[in-house]
């Protein structure tokens, strides 16, 4: 009596446990996350555990009649619930354990054939009642599998714990330390007395309830989405409200110098004079012209409008292309400042030739400036599928007369034999650039002052990319390297062939030469590079003094150590010296892959 006492005792404690611990959980709204779907499902499970044990018990006990049929139907509900719960809490216990959690998917298929396949075996497969006076005796097939399939989910819950020995400080892992020594203990009670078998029960609601403090929190985490989505509208906000007033300067200081210009010509008599200042007056209003219809007037945003190749490309990946290159031809004394907004989307357009805008116009002020410093700024304004691009070039240079100003800003789209063959160059005048903005449906706006500097704004508008639902995830989301220029300066013609091959399925472009006097000569004709691949050993000057040499013309470049595998231990000496990076011969393809991965 004392032990049906016990039994209703503990098991009514742990049926009110689960049940509140379910109604916390399940009133609040959670993020749609497999940690957060595997608990409530496990929750249910200990809730029909909870139910059916309870249930199962007071019809062993015979505290509420019942024939060898009721108490087999129960006892198979109990079977079933306590085998969710091993498969939810296995699961978990899986989902865990992957360090690369993405691949849980493959283990899906897997439970679930278990799942269905147990449920049918434990519906088929028979079980005894023996019935006496004081209690009930349940044996049978259907229990000894169900206490096999268990007992190989915790296993495969002990083989994920051994697996990260090197986490197990994670609080993620308690449940699990838990059922072991807990379920130890009562397996130790139960082969003491058998009739102490009525704690398994509140043991996994136990379990259960502390598993809930261990999850990852979903009022935190939800609340930790909303406030990165709130510094991102923010962000977004400040950097709209940066930009409107960087464009109100822009509107105010032209008209001001309208209104100035219009004062001084009322009471000017001399004719070249007036000429000259309505040149000036032409100029600003032009600069007006840009700011409220080329920047400002989002209505003008349009897809339709977008004209050359449209193939995709990230912004972020041209501009850091630019900048490396510029910095490879500036002098020490001048100051290269750099923004770009943050959060630009992908893009589709002509970025070949975008590329080759920016970077002429940067290199002409590289050319233009002795002193002072050179900053280049992107700025958008986004609508709907369109996103505007404004790159912004100031310099501190010799500047432009209003006369130069004016020729360049009234040049046509139209090209002439010249300008193709100029667009083969690496980089070209501005007037060139001002046509291919055009022809692009962008516009070029220049603001000089002689011998003080000059500012060129640069609006284009890109489509703003779209994947398709057939492209893969990671294609959607990758940053592919654009115009990588890589030079390989080896004698190992086969070694050359394999890394030149691997580059261009990477659209690198790639250059080979057999010697490092051929190679230096390339630096020192101002040939620009990302990186350049220097094997160890070479006939004439070898590798080490050719990083030298090319260290001494252009400290800048990355020079990547090509080397067999029995010269390892001076690879670290090669590094101090100058070398970037290495790569192995004998692990070449392996090492290709990390030096891609990597820069």
């Amino acid at each position: 009596m004392q032990n049906v006492q016990g039994f209703l005792l503990i098991n009514l404690y742990a049926f009110l446990l689960i049940v509140s611990t379910c109604v916390i959980f399940f009133e609040k709204k959670h993020l749609k996350q497999i940690e957060g779907a595997t608990y409530s499902k496990f929750l249910i499970a200990n809730l029909f555990v909870s139910l059916t044990g309870l249930i199962l018990g007071l019809l062993v006990s015979n505290i509420i009649y019942a024939n060898e049929f009721l108490i087999s139907i129960a006892n198979k509900c109990y079977l079933i619930s306590l085998f969710f719960w091993v498969y939810y809490f296995t699961f978990y216990t899986v989902y865990v354990a992957l360090k690369n959690k993405n691949t849980i998917n493959k283990f899906i298929p897997i439970f679930k054939t278990i799942k269905y396949l147990s449920i049918i075996l434990i519906i088929l497969l028979p079980v005894t009642v023996v019935m006496d006076k004081i209690n009930s005796q349940v044996s049978g097939y259907a229990i000894m599998y169900t206490y096999l399939v268990c007992g190989i989910g915790i296993i495969i819950q002990i083989i994920c714990l051994i697996a990260n020995y090197k986490n197990l400080k994670n609080k993620k892992f308690i449940p699990i330390y838990l059922l072991i020594f807990l379920g130890g203990i009562i397996f130790s009670l139960q082969v003491m007395d058998s009739s102490l078998n009525y704690l398994i029960n509140p043991t996994l609601i136990f379990i259960a309830f502390i598993m809930y403090h261990t999850i990852e929190n979903p009022d935190i985490k939800m609340l930790s989405e909303i406030y990165k989505n709130k510094e991102l509208v923010e962000q977004t906000y400040v950097d709209k409200s940066n930009f409107l007033f960087e464009m109100t300067q822009e509107v105010r200081s032209p008209l001001m110098n309208l209104n100035n210009l219009c004062k001084s010509i009322k009471d000017e008599d001399d004719i070249d004079t007036i000429k000259e200042k309505l040149k000036l007056i032409n100029n600003r209003v032009r600069e007006l012209d840009f700011v409220v219809n080329d920047v400002l007037d989002v209505s003008s945003l349009d897809i339709q409008k977008i004209k050359f190749i449209r193939n995709k490309y990230n912004l972020k990946t041209i501009y850091e292309d630019v900048i490396n290159k510029v910095k490879s031809n500036m002098p020490d004394n001048i100051e290269f400042r750099t923004k770009i907004k943050d959060n630009i989307p992908f893009l589709e357009g002509d970025y070949i030739k975008l590329k080759q805008v920016l970077l002429s116009l940067l290199l002409n002020s590289v050319k233009k400036t002795k002193e002072g410093f050179i900053e280049f700024k992107i700025d958008t304004i986004e609508r709907y599928d369109v996103c505007r691009l404004i790159f912004t070039i100031t310099d501190t240079g010799l500047g432009l007369s209003i006369d130069k100003i004016n020729e360049i800003l009234s040049t046509t789209s139209e090209f002439d034999s010249k300008d193709v063959e100029d667009l083969e160059k690496s980089d070209f005048n501005i007037k060139l650039c001002q046509k291919i903005a055009k022809a692009a449906g962008g516009n070029l706006l220049i603001k000089s002052n002689p011998g003080k500097g000059t500012e060129i704004i640069l609006t284009v508008d890109q489509a703003i990319y779209n994947p398709s639902s057939k492209e893969s995830i990671i294609d959607k989301y990758e940053s592919a390297i654009v115009n990588k220029r890589v030079l390989i300066i080896s004698q190992d013609k086969e070694i050359n062939s394999i890394i030149k091959k691997k580059l261009q399925e990477e659209n690198i472009t790639t250059s080979i030469i057999l010697n490092g006097n051929d190679g230096i000569d390339k630096i020192k004709s101002k040939k620009t590079y990302d990186y350049i691949i220097i094997e160890d050993e070479m006939n004439g000057i070898n590798g080490y003094n050719t990083m030298k040499e090319i260290k001494n013309i252009n400290k800048k470049i990355p020079l990547i150590l090509l080397i067999e595998k029995n010269k390892e231990n001076i690879i670290k000496h090669y590094i101090e010296d100058g070398f970037q990076d290495y790569i192995i011969k004998e692990n070449i393809i392996e090492d290709i892959n990390r030096i891609i991965d990597k820069y």
